[in-house]
């Protein structure tokens, strides 16, 4: 018997940390070594409905488990192959088209588990992209989870949330008749739930959007309220100065802020100070003297009507909820995926369910918790805003996840 001494111990664990190293190492670059690697041949498919180009779409395959990820890129029949090391992959794919009006038409798909062992030596994999748009407005940061107040020691929220919508275009946007709403359920379904808005009997979510409780609009007719590359605009609850209650909180009553208040809508809600501009409540659903916003894990969106009037819109959009249809507080506009300009999912928990389609949102970003002051807040562009001569771009492929990122105090807290 081989007498395993310390010695031996350290060259194994040295050799370990050498050959880990290694992989590391070539991560992002060809692989070629056929002793530990396979193929896998992967065939994209163009969403249905478009025909853009599958030519030169960048491919990167990766390993979750080791870190490890590899790149390829697509020939015009969308085929794509690379060799990679052992292990399981979920390849992905991304391309933008611009269109008019600064709208970007979006590609993207992830595919199943590709599982590539000694034994198989190769796998197969399809890649389904899905279509999606991007207008020029996006939604930049959202505080929504309250901070501490240090004199109770108890949290002071559901009063100053607020979030703020960006022209992230090179082109003026308009804000007139923007529609903005939160997703119903107002928490993501957790435990294994699902949202109460999936084809019957299945667990598919519909090609609609379910706004809950009030659909609020820009006003303006036109170009009445234009926004300017790289402008912000701060939309809020409660348009008042919550710093006089909690020195944590915010000032959200400033000339020029937005306020989702309505006075017969709101009754229970803050009057908005001087100078701050409302939105135009259109529609609301059953007798809450107050707006609703997930302190937990809201889902935010903002839409357009389509070209349809306030009141066909309302019509054709209206429905109850199938789960309680009597109940009126549970009523809900559908709002078709396509008028989804800009979205994002808030989870709990990794295990929350998600709301939105993947056409909108195909992923997710989550807090801490609630109470201390974070934010969820959209990432730069690097790239994009070098080649924009330094005015600022966010990411926007329509994930959350790759999107957003959490800021330990909200922007307007100063800190």
């Amino acid at each position: 018997m081989k007498r395993i001494t310390i010695k031996n111990i350290i060259l194994c664990i040295a050799t370990a940390i050498v050959a880990v190293s290694c992989m590391k190492d070539i991560k992002n670059n060809d692989f070629n070594d056929d002793a530990i690697s396979g193929v896998i041949e992967l065939q994209v498919k163009m969403a249905q409905g478009h025909n853009y180009s599958l030519d030169g779409m960048e491919v990167v395959f990766s390993d979750s488990q080791t870190g490890l990820s590899y790149k390829a890129v697509t020939d015009a029949d969308g085929k794509a192959s690379a060799r990679v090391a052992y292990g399981t992959y979920i390849a992905s794919a991304e391309a933008k088209h611009k269109g008019s009006g600064g709208i970007l038409n979006i590609l993207n798909g992830t595919s199943d588990r590709i599982r590539i062992t000694p034994n198989d030596g190769s796998a197969k994999a399809d890649l389904q992209l899905k279509y999606s748009r991007a207008g020029q407005i996006v939604i930049k940061e959202i505080y929504y989870g309250g901070c501490l107040n240090e004199a109770t020691g108890k949290t002071y929220g559901s009063k100053d949330q607020y979030f703020t919508l960006y022209n992230n275009s090179d082109e003026v946007a308009y804000l007139d008749s923007l529609c903005v709403g939160v997703i119903f359920p107002y928490n993501a379904p957790t435990n294994g739930k699902l949202s109460d808005w999936v084809i019957p009997g299945t667990s598919e979510l519909r090609d609609s959007v379910p706004v809950a409780n009030i659909g609020w609009m820009f006003k303006g007719t036109g170009k009445d309220i234009p926004l300017q590359p790289g402008q912000e605009v701060v939309v809020c609850l409660n348009a008042i100065n919550h710093t006089k209650s909690v020195a944590n909180s915010v000032n959200l009553g400033v000339p020029g802020y937005y306020a989702l208040y309505n006075p017969q809508f709101t009754k229970t809600q803050s009057v908005p100070e001087a100078g701050v501009i409302t939105l135009d409540g259109f529609w609301k659903a059953g007798s809450s003297a107050a707006y609703v916003f997930s302190m937990m894990s809201p889902g935010l969106f903002i839409y357009s009507l389509g070209g349809k009037s306030i009141q066909s819109f309302i019509t054709d959009c209206f429905s109850a909820n199938p789960k309680t249809p009597s109940n009126r507080n549970n009523d809900v506009l559908l709002v078709d995926k396509n008028l989804v300009l800009d979205a994002v999912e808030c989870f709990r928990a990794d295990t929350d369910t998600k709301r939105f389609k993947a056409e909108n949102d195909n992923g997710y970003i989550k807090t801490p918790g609630s109470g201390q002051g974070y934010s969820v807040h959209r990432k730069i562009d690097e790239e994009a805003t070098q080649q924009a001569g330094g005015r600022v771009v966010y990411m926007d492929t329509n994930n959350s996840s790759n999107d957003f990122y959490v800021r330990d105090h909200a922007v307007l807290t100063g800190k």
